[in-house]
């Protein structure tokens, strides 16, 4: 089975693949989560039936469709009678993402080297290492052994909180 998850960069649509080959028509079920493990489907369409002649199905979830618009999201498919057959997980950030703009503009229309400006230019380093950290934690969690994936989804979600935390209410984006 080959499962991929991808988030486009607007975080308006996850795009869901699904390529399992089979020889009779098969049931699956989706379940997506946050990173507590927390039912956050929405109004989405959790069941899928594949086909040997359509072992394939690209299917984009409209965020805007699920119960939260940011964070970590997991994809969990399962067969009808409940055997996991694989899982991903992906990061939405664009609160973040705004934050962050806010801030480079605000570098760009620094003109000296201010206290201001070198706290905006520190504030925007340690939210980029932490998101940038943290969709590597992700990185890992997908290419990992079932076992080790909750860690790296914790350690992704602690980084994710933190960059929230350092964006605080001053960027103006929800952050």
């Amino acid at each position: 089975m080959a499962l991929n998850l991808n988030a486009a960069h607007s975080c308006k649509f996850l795009t869901l693949n699904i390529n399992y080959p089979v020889q009779v028509s098969t049931q699956l079920l989706l379940s997506i989560v946050d990173a507590s493990g927390i039912d956050v489907s929405g109004s989405v369409n959790p069941l899928f039936t594949l086909t040997n002649a359509s072992s394939s199905i690209s299917y984009p979830i409209p965020v805007s469709e699920l119960s939260v618009s940011s964070g970590i999201i997991t994809i969990i498919v399962t067969t009808v009678a409940g055997t996991e057959v694989d899982r991903k997980t992906v990061l939405l950030h664009c609160d973040i993402d705004c934050c962050l703009t806010k801030l480079t503009n605000e570098l760009i229309e620094c003109s000296c080297d201010c206290a201001k400006c070198a706290s905006s230019l520190a504030k925007a380093q340690k939210i980029l290492l932490l998101l940038t950290s943290a969709d590597y934690a992700i990185v890992q969690a997908n290419d990992s052994e079932v076992n080790a994936r909750p860690g790296f989804i914790l350690d992704a979600n602690s980084k994710y909180l933190k960059a929230k935390e350092v964006c605080d209410d001053s960027c103006g984006c929800d952050c």
